[in-house]
C-alpha cells in the first residue's frame, strides 16, 4: 500500500438538531433589515432600524407640505418572507391617525413603485397588495394581517400630510417560514467549488420559503361577531359552493372605512368575473364595473374595466352601513340597487370563452366573456378598508335561499375558501401564486429531500389534493393539480374553487407520489392514493388511440408552461410522462402496501405499448427529432427530449444525434444558456426555463454528457448568483430572458420550486447519494458527475431514521479517497467513478486491499472507508 491518503477537508457543519425530527421548533425570530438603502426626505438615525435595539428609533418627518414625503428603502439582503410589522414608538401629529405604507419586492425594481411589485390576486395564499398601509392610533406594535412570501426590499413611507411625524425602533417580518440557517439543515452540500455551493443553497433557502407549517397562513378577512367582516385591499374571494349557480339575487349590508368596497357575481369556479367596485373619491361616489379578479392589474391577469356609473342619487357615508343588492338575470343586463334605489343596469359579456381569455385580449376592447353561472365574492380593491354582513343569495324566480350567512361566525372563513390552512403544504412560489400545485414537485420534492426533509409538506399536497377529488361517477377521475390553502379540508370535496383537472398534472402527481415513497417509505400514503390512481388510469386509457398514444385536447391538455400554447392532440412529452408515470405506478403496485401483482403487470404492459408507438409515431425523420405534437412538427423541444433520455426512450441509433441537437438551444442566448425551444419553434417565446433545463442536465449526465451537463448547470443560474444583480435575492427564479434576466419582470416568481433544481442534482449525482429502495432502505454512492477541477464534495443527506448519511470524497494527484457512514439499518453500496477506477493502481477498502468490482459494500456498522491509489 503506498502512502495513506487522508482528508484535508474543512469540517462539516452541525445540523439544527441531533435527529432531523427533533430540529424543527426553532425559536422564532423577528427579521430586521440588514441594511439601508437609501433615504428621501426628513428621516433622521435611519441606521437605527437595521438593530434590534428599541431603545433606539428612526424618525419620518413630514413639517410642511413643501417637503418631500419621507421614505426609506431597506435591504435584507437575501429574500425573507413573513407578517409585516411595524413597532412604533411616538407619534406626533393633529389628525386621529397616522398612516404609513410598507412596500416589499423581490427585486430592486419593484420597490422603487409606490405599490411595491404587486399586486398579486390570483389566490388567496397571501397578501393581494404587495404594500400594506399602517394606520397608526397607538404607540407599539403594529402588524398586518397577510404574509407577504418572498421579498428582499422593502420601504417604509410617511404617507399623512404634513405635519407629521413617526419614530419607529423596529419595522421587518414575524417569520412564518423555516430559517434555519442552510448549513444547519438536515441535508448539507460543500465543495471545492464556491459557486456550486451557493446555487444548492439558493434552492434550499427557495424551498425554506416555500415550506409553510401548518396554521401558518392567516384568513384575509378579520371577522367580528357584531360587525362582520373586515377586509383591506384584498381580493375578493367567492362562496366556494356557488360555482353551479344561474339566476339569483345578492344582498348584502356594505360599509366602506376608506376609499370604496368590491364584489363579484357569477364567478366560474375560481375564474376571473365581472366585478363592481364602489369607488369614493372625495366628494365623489361611483360604482365601476370591471372584468377580472382585482381592480390593478397582474402581468398577466389585467383586469378589463367596462364602465363607470356616478352615485347621485343615494349617499353613502364612510362608517355607516347601507345595502346593496344585484340581480342576475339570464342575458339581461345585471341591475344594482343601493338602498333600494335603482343605480344602474350593466352589461354582461359577449363572448363564450375561457375566462382567463379576456385577461389577454387588447385593452381597448370592451368584449368579455359571458358566464351564466357562477358564486358571489366580496372583497376591497386596492387602497379600499371596508365591512360587510347579513350577506344573503336567493334564487331566480323560486326566492329559495341559496345562501345566507351574517358574516359574524369563523365558519364564514371556511364558506369562502379562506381559513387557516390546515394542512403543511409547498407553494410553487413564495411570492407568487402562493399554492400548493402539485406539479412543481416533481422538481421541488427531490430537491427537499436533500435539504430540508421537511417531506410532511410534500405529503400535505398530495392529500389537499387527494381530498379534492370525488368517487361520483359524474366526476372527472383525473387528480386535482391542487388546491388553495385555505380551503376547510371538512366540508364537501366537491368545490367551486380553483382546480386545475388535466392529464399532465394527474401525471406528474403520480410521480410525486412516487418519488415521496421512494425517499420517505410511507407505505401509508400508497394505501390513500392507490383506488384513486388506479381510477385516474383508467380514464387516461380511454384517451390512448389505436396506436397506442395519448390524444388530448381542450382543458385537459394545458401543462405548467402556459406561455408556450397548449400541446394539444398527440404530445410526444405527454406520452413520455404516461410511460414514465405507468412504471411508477406498477412499482407501486409492487410494494408491500398494495402488493397487486396483475396490476403492475398490466401498467408494465401498458408502459411498453406506448413507448413503442412513441418510436414509430412521435419521431420525425425529416427534422431528426421528436415533434411537440402530432400537429406542431417544426422545432426542438428542451424537456421532451430529456424526458425521453432520462426514461431510456430512446433507440441507440438515435441517442447520439438526439444529444447534438441540444445544441440549436443555446446559439441566440447572453451566455449560451438553452432555452426551452429551439429558435426556429414557432409561437414560443424565447424563455430560458430552470425546470426544462434541470431536467437537460440529468438528462446529459445519464447519457455521460458531463460536460454538457456543466454547462447548463452554470450558465441558466449564473444570473441567480450574481449579488451585483439588482435582481438577486439568494433564491431561484421562475424563468429567464435570453439576456438572462427575469422574464415577464415582476411578475417572474424569485422564489420559485420549479427552479431548484441544482439542490438535487449536486446531492444525487455530484456527493452520489440516491435511494434504490423506499426509505434508502438500500442505496448507493455513485458520484457519477464529474465536475471539471473538482477537487472535493462532501455532505449529508437526510433519511427517515431521522439520521443522516455522511459522504465525503475527495481527488488528488495520488488518489481518490471516500468516506461513508449511514444509519444502522440502511445497506448502502459505493460505485467508484469510472475516470477514477480507470486510472487506479490500488484500491483499499478500510485498510485492506480489495480486488473485486467498482461496486463496494458498506460494512456492517454502515461505514465505509475506500482509498484509489494511482
Amino acid at each position: 500500500m503506498g502512502a495513506k491518503l487522508e482528508f484535508s477537508l474543512p469540517p462539516i457543519p452541525e445540523p439544527a438538531g441531533s435527529n432531523h425530527f427533533h430540529g424543527r421548533d426553532e425559536i422564532p425570530t423577528l427579521l430586521i433589515p440588514a441594511k439601508v438603502h437609501s433615504v428621501t426626505g426628513s428621516i433622521s438615525n435611519p441606521d437605527s432600524l437595521t438593530s434590534r435595539d428599541v431603545t433606539r428609533a428612526s424618525t419620518l418627518a413630514r413639517l410642511s407640505q413643501d417637503e418631500p414625503a419621507p421614505s426609506i428603502v431597506l435591504d435584507f439582503g437575501v429574500a425573507v418572507a413573513g407578517i409585516p410589522f411595524v413597532c412604533v414608538q411616538r407619534i406626533d401629529t393633529g389628525r386621529d391617525k397616522a398612516v404609513v405604507d410598507f412596500a416589499v419586492s423581490e427585486g430592486y425594481n419593484g420597490i422603487t413603485r409606490s405599490s411595491g411589485d404587486g399586486p398579486y390576486p390570483f389566490s388567496a395564499g397571501g397578501d393581494t397588495a404587495r404594500r400594506v398601509r399602517f394606520r397608526l392610533n397607538h404607540t407599539g406594535f403594529h402588524q398586518a394581517q397577510c404574509v407577504q412570501g418572498s421579498q428582499r426590499w422593502m420601504r417604509l413611507s410617511l404617507v399623512s400630510q404634513a405635519p407629521c411625524s413617526v419614530s419607529i425602533s423596529l419595522a421587518g417580518f414575524i417569520p412564518t417560514t423555516s430559517n434555519i440557517p442552510l448549513d444547519q439543515l438536515p441535508g448539507y452540500f460543500q465543495c471545492s467549488d464556491a459557486y456550486l455551493n451557493n446555487i444548492w443553497e439558493y434552492g434550499a433557502r427557495t424551498l425554506q420559503l416555500n415550506s409553510v407549517p401548518t396554521r401558518s397562513i392567516p384568513p384575509p378577512w378579520q371577522v367580528s361577531g357584531d360587525m362582520g367582516v373586515l377586509i383591506d385591499s384584498q381580493r375578493c374571494n367567492a362562496y366556494s359552493w356557488g360555482s353551479r349557480w344561474t339566476d339569483y339575487e345578492l344582498q348584502f349590508s356594505g360599509m366602506v372605512l376608506e376609499g370604496g368596497l368590491a364584489w363579484n357575481v357569477r364567478v366560474p369556479a375560481g375564474m376571473p368575473s365581472v366585478l363592481f367596485q364602489i369607488v369614493l373619491d372625495g366628494q365623489n361616489t361611483r360604482v365601476e364595473q370591471w372584468y377580472g379578479y382585482f381592480n390593478k392589474p397582474q402581468t398577466t391577469l389585467r383586469p378589463k374595466f367596462i364602465a363607470s356609473v356616478e352615485i347621485t342619487s343615494v349617499r353613502i357615508v364612510p362608517g355607516e352601513w347601507f345595502q346593496v343588492n344585484t340581480v342576475c338575470k339570464g342575458y339581461d343586463p345585471i341591475r344594482i340597487r343601493i338602498n333600494g334605489v335603482e343605480i344602474g343596469n350593466f352589461k354582461q359579456g359577449s363572448i363564450v370563452a375561457d375566462p382567463f381569455s379576456a385577461l389577454a385580449m387588447p385593452p381597448e376592447s370592451q368584449e368579455f366573456p359571458f358566464s351564466s353561472r357562477g358564486s358571489v365574492g366580496i372583497g376591497a380593491g386596492e387602497d379600499q378598508l371596508c365591512r360587510f354582513r347579513d350577506l344573503s343569495v336567493r334564487a331566480i324566480p323560486s326566492r329559495e335561499v341559496l345562501y345566507e350567512s351574517g358574516l359574524n361566525t369563523p365558519a364564514v372563513l371556511s364558506d369562502f375558501g379562506i381559513g387557516w390552512n390546515q394542512l403543511p403544504y409547498i407553494f410553487d412560489g413564495a411570492k407568487r401564486d402562493r399554492y400548493p400545485w402539485t406539479a412543481d414537485i416533481i422538481v421541488g420534492g427531490r430537491a427537499l429531500y436533500y435539504s430540508t426533509a421537511a417531506a410532511e409538506h410534500v405529503r400535505g399536497n398530495i392529500i389537499a389534493s387527494m381530498l379534492r377529488g370525488s368517487e361520483d361517477s359524474d366526476a372527472t377521475p383525473l387528480l386535482s393539480g391542487g388546491g388553495p390553502a385555505g380551503r376547510d379540508l371538512t366540508r364537501g370535496p366537491r368545490d367551486g374553487m380553483f382546480n386545475v383537472l388535466t392529464v399532465n398534472y394527474s401525471l406528474y402527481l403520480i410521480l410525486v407520489i412516487y418519488d415521496y415513497w421512494m425517499y420517505t417509505a410511507d407505505h401509508t400514503l400508497l394505501q390513500t392514493c392507490w383506488e384513486r390512481i388506479k381510477r385516474c388510469v383508467n380514464f387516461l386509457e380511454e384517451s390512448v388511440n389505436d396506436k397506442g398514444l395519448l390524444n388530448v385536447t381542450g382543458r385537459e391538455a394545458l401543462d405548467y408552461d402556459y406561455y408556450n400554447g397548449l400541446q394539444q392532440g398527440v404530445s410526444t412529452k405527454r406520452n413520455v410522462l404516461y410511460v414514465a408515470a405507468l412504471r411508477a405506478c406498477a412499482s407501486i403496485a409492487s410494494s408491500p402496501a398494495i402488493d397487486d401483482g396483475p396490476t403492475k403487470e398490466s401498467y408494465l404492459s401498458l408502459a411498453t405499448r406506448t413507448a413503442e408507438a412513441i418510436q414509430s409515431h412521435c419521431f420525425n425523420a425529416d427534422t431528426g427529432h421528436y415533434n411537440i405534437t402530432d400537429s406542431r412538427r417544426l422545432g426542438f423541444q428542451q424537456e421532451t427530449h430529456a424526458h425521453l433520455i432520462i426514461h431510456d426512450l430512446l433507440p441507440r441509433d438515435r441517442l447520439e444525434p438526439i444529444l447534438e441537437k441540444f445544441t440549436t438551444l443555446t446559439p441566440t442566448t447572453h451566455n449560451g444558456s438553452p432555452l426551452s425551444f429551439s429558435p426556429d419553434t414557432p409561437d414560443v417565446p424565447p424563455v430560458i426555463s430552470p425546470i426544462m433545463s434541470a431536467f437537460h442536465v440529468q438528462a446529459a449526465v445519464h447519457a455521460g454528457r458531463y460536460d454538457e451537463a456543466e454547462h447548463v448547470l452554470r450558465t441558466v443560474w449564473q444570473p441567480m448568483a450574481d449579488e451585483a444583480n439588482p435582481h438577486f435575492t439568494g433564491t431561484t427564479w421562475e424563468f429567464l430572458t435570453p439576456e438572462g434576466a427575469p422574464y415577464k419582470e415582476d411578475f417572474c416568481s424569485y422564489a420559485q420550486l420549479f427552479s431548484v433544481g441544482p439542490t438535487f442534482i449536486l446531492s444525487r449525482y455530484v456527493l452520489g447519494v440516491d435511494p434504490v429502495e423506499p426509505g434508502y432502505k438500500r442505496f448507493i454512492v455513485s458520484p457519477k458527475f464529474t465536475v471539471k477541477g473538482l477537487e472535493w464534495v462532501q455532505g449529508r443527506v437526510p433519511t427517515p431514521t431521522g439520521q443522516p448519511i455522511v459522504v465525503r470524497w475527495q481527488l488528488s494527484a495520488a488518489g481518490w479517497k471516500l468516506g461513508c457512514h449511514a444509519p444502522a439499518g440502511l445497506l448502502g453500496t459505493v460505485v467508484v467513478p469510472e475516470d477514477v477506477w480507470a486510472r487506479k493502481t490500488s484500491v483499499w477498502v478500510a485498510g485492506a486491499e480489495h480486488m473485486g468490482s467498482r461496486e463496494i459494500p458498506l460494512r456492517e456498522k454502515g461505514s465505509v472507508d475506500i482509498e484509489v491509489h494511482f
